[in-house]
C-alpha cells in the first residue's frame, strides 16, 4: 500500500465540492435529463483525504472478513476460504495480498459506515439530493475490473481517489430498470469510453450498461449510489395507507352470490379510487424526509469545540423546523421518524447549518449571536452533540 505525505488537504465535504467546477443547478439539469457527465479534476489530490492509504490499511486490517468486504474478479466472488486461516477465524494476510496481483478487486459495500469522513459526505450529499445515498469502494491493484458489463438499478456518481480507470459505457436499452439481470451481454462496442484520473468524477444514469478496468498500476474509487423513490415505492406507501380502511382489509367474497360479489367489488374499487385521489406524492416524499434516520455519530468527548473547529451535520435530510415563537419555548421536531423536543437555540443552529454546513464554530457564532446569546448557543451545540446530530473535526492545514 502507499502512503500520503503529512500535508493535510481540504476535505471534500459537500456535493458542490465533489462536482466542482460544475454547479449544483448544472448537475441537477444533467441528472434530470439522464445524461452522463465527466468532470475532470484540476487537482488530482483533492479526494485523497477522503479515503487515504492509511484509512485503507486500517479498514482492511480491521474489517477484511466483514460481510461488507468481498474479493471479486470479473463478477466472480472469491471464496473466503482462499484468504482465511486454517481454523476459519482469522485473515490470512499473505494469501489475501497474493490474490491482489491476479486481477482481484476488493469491494467494500457501504464504506460510509466504516469511514467517518465518507459517512459525513454521504449525509451531506443525501441532504442536498433528497435521495437515499450509499457509498461503495472499489480497490484494484492489477489490470482488470471487479465486474463484467452490467447495469445498475440506481444512478452512480463515481469519484476516482487513487490511480486511473477506463470506463466503457453503453446507451440504456431499459431506462428505468427495477432489477439487475443475472447476465448482461452487450454484443456491440461501447457508445463511450472514458479515462478517469485521480480527483475526476463520472455520473452514469441508472440503466446504462458499463464496466471499468484499471489503466494504471492500481485504482481506488468511490461509487456514490443514488437510490431514488419510484412509482413502485409510492404503491407500497398506498398499501400502508390502505390498512386504515376496513373495506380493504375484509375477506374477498369467495363463496358469496354473484350479486354480493359484484357489490363488494364495486365498493372496494370506489375505496381504492378515493385512496389514490386523496394520496399525495409530495406528502409521501416529505414523510420520507422526516423518517430518514441521521448518520448519527456519538462523540466520546463532547467538549465544546474550539473556534476554528469544523461543525458538520449528520442529518441525511432537511427536516421541517417550526417558525419563530415569541416565548422561545422548546419545540417538537420530527427527525428520523422520532419526535424530539429541542430548545429554540438548537432549532436555530440546525436551521443555520442546513444552509452553511460544514462551518466553523466562529462562523456559527457570527451568524447566530444577533438572535441568541453565547451561552444559549453553547448549550444548543452541547444538546445537538449529545443527540449525535453534530460532529466536530479539526481544521485542515
Amino acid at each position: 500500500m502507499q502512503k500520503l505525505s503529512n500535508e493535510r488537504k481540504p476535505m471534500l465535504a459537500t456535493l458542490a465540492d465533489v462536482i466542482s467546477p460544475v454547479s449544483i443547478p448544472e448537475f441537477l439539469e444533467v441528472f434530470r435529463a439522464r445524461k452522463r457527465l465527466h468532470v475532470a479534476a484540476s487537482d488530482p489530490t483533492r479526494a485523497e483525504t477522503l479515503f487515504s492509504w492509511q484509512d485503507i490499511n486500517t479498514l482492511l486490517s480491521e474489517h477484511a472478513l466483514d460481510e461488507s468486504v468481498t474479493l471479486i474478479r470479473d463478477g466472480v466472488l472469491v471464496p473466503r476460504r482462499f484468504y482465511m486461516s486454517t481454523d476459519g477465524k482469522r485473515l490470512n494476510v499473505r494469501a489475501f495480498h497474493d490474490l491482489l496481483p491476479q486481477g482481484v478487486s476488493i469491494v467494500v459495500d457501504f464504506v460510509h459506515r466504516l469511514i467517518p469522513q465518507i459517512r459525513q459526505l454521504s449525509a451531506a450529499i443525501e441532504r442536498e439530493m433528497r435521495i437515499y445515498t450509499q457509498v461503495n469502494a472499489y480497490l484494484s491493484f492489477a489490470k482488470g475490473g471487479a465486474f463484467k458489463p452490467h447495469r445498475d438499478v440506481h444512478d452512480v456518481l463515481v469519484l476516482q481517489v487513487h490511480g486511473n480507470k477506463r470506463w466503457r459505457i453503453w446507451n440504456a436499452a431499459v431506462t428505468h430498470p427495477l432489477e439487475m439481470p443475472d447476465q448482461f451481454k452487450t454484443g456491440v462496442a461501447p457508445d463511450q469510453e472514458i479515462e478517469i484520473a485521480p480527483g475526476d468524477v463520472l455520473f452514469i444514469p441508472r440503466g446504462e450498461p458499463h464496466c471499468a478496468a484499471v489503466s494504471s498500476s492500481y485504482s481506488v474509487h468511490l461509487s456514490i449510489g443514488f437510490v431514488s423513490r419510484t412509482g413502485i415505492d409510492f404503491l407500497d406507501y398506498l398499501r400502508k395507507e390502505a390498512a386504515k380502511y376496513p373495506i380493504l382489509g375484509m375477506d374477498l367474497p369467495l363463496h358469496s352470490s354473484d350479486e354480493q360479489s359484484a357489490a363488494h367489488e364495486a365498493t372496494l374499487k370506489r375505496q381504492l379510487h378515493h385512496l389514490i385521489d386523496a394520496a399525495s406524492v409530495s406528502q409521501f416524499l416529505r414523510e420520507d424526509d422526516i423518517s430518514r434516520s441521521p448518520a448519527v455519530q456519538i462523540a466520546v468527548d463532547q467538549k465544546l469545540p474550539q473556534m476554528e473547529d469544523i461543525l458538520r451535520l449528520t442529518l441525511r435530510r432537511r427536516v421541517p423546523l417550526p417558525d419563530f415563537l415569541p416565548d422561545n419555548a422548546e419545540q417538537l421536531v420530527t427527525i428520523g421518524g422520532e419526535v424530539r423536543r429541542l430548545s429554540w437555540a438548537s432549532i436555530d443552529v440546525l436551521r443555520w447549518l442546513f444552509d452553511h454546513d460544514p462551518t466553523t464554530l466562529r462562523a456559527l457564532y457570527a451568524g447566530l449571536i444577533p438572535g441568541h446569546g453565547k451561552d444559549s448557543i453553547e448549550a444548543a451545540i452541547r444538546e445537538l452533540l449529545h443527540s449525535g446530530f453534530l460532529v466536530v473535526s479539526q481544521p485542515s492545514h
